[in-house]
């Protein structure tokens, strides 16, 4: 079913037909593939609010190294947000998030830093966190992360995007693009353009009464900027 956030792969790829003039919903597997991989465009250019997954837990089994993400829903190159080793309501348990050569240098200057960096596991197919200094056995790991979409198969699952029509039409761009009809793709990509930049603004733009939490990103994901407003 369709919500503020998401749709059906089906209900796209009938938008998609409806836009061709066909008279039935194509759900052939090529055009699954064509949603899927317009999803996964939109995701991976920008860290969207609707992507973030916040306060997952993990309990630390006593080493340094602790798999973070899922299979089903994997953390995107540069997506750890934030890491608390401890209680999340105390700001003494929050971890700063370095990347590897600034890890070692902190660590070097100080062995009692409370510092993490993520690292992708080639064998696994998964990021990893290190943490310094180790954290107790038992002890509860919280992060928050952006995640990347997972390739859509089935009609019958949902792809999340608050604007349905951009999805499609980046979709019918794929698909024009394997007829060849590259004069259309170039009309889809446009348009498509044109609906993500609406997207970004609503991102970029904060809520009436609301206070953004500021800084480099580096530190804190899908940040934008130094300070607060």
């Amino acid at each position: 079913m369709a919500t503020l956030t998401a749709d059906t792969v089906s209900n796209i790829l009938q938008i998609v037909s409806d836009w061709r003039g066909e008279p039935s919903t194509n759900t052939d597997a090529p055009r699954i593939r064509a949603v899927s991989r317009a999803e996964r465009d939109v995701a991976g250019r920008r860290f969207f609010e609707f992507h973030l997954l916040k306060d997952q837990t993990i309990t630390s089994g006593g080493t340094d190294t602790e798999t973070i993400g899922t299979t089903t829903f994997p953390m995107r190159m540069k997506g750890l947000q934030e890491v608390f080793v401890g209680d999340t309501t105390d700001e003494n348990n929050r971890y700063e998030i370095l990347d590897f050569d600034e890890f070692k240098r902190r660590v070097n200057l100080n062995s009692n830093a409370k510092v993490v960096y993520p690292y992708y596991d080639q064998t696994n197919d998964l990021w990893k966190l290190k943490i310094n200094p180790t954290p107790a056995s038992g002890v509860t790991i919280t992060y928050s992360y952006y995640y990347m979409p997972p390739k859509r198969t089935l009609t019958t699952e949902n792809v999340i995007s608050p604007d349905t029509n951009l999805i499609a039409h980046l979709a019918l761009a794929e698909i024009y693009h394997n007829e060849d009809e590259l004069q259309k793709e170039q009309l889809e990509r446009a348009e498509a353009e044109n609906l993500f930049e609406e997207l970004m603004g609503i991102q970029n733009a904060p809520a009436e009464g609301q206070t953004y939490r500021m800084g480099a990103v580096e530190n804190i994901r899908g940040s934008k900027g130094i300070g607060n407003y």
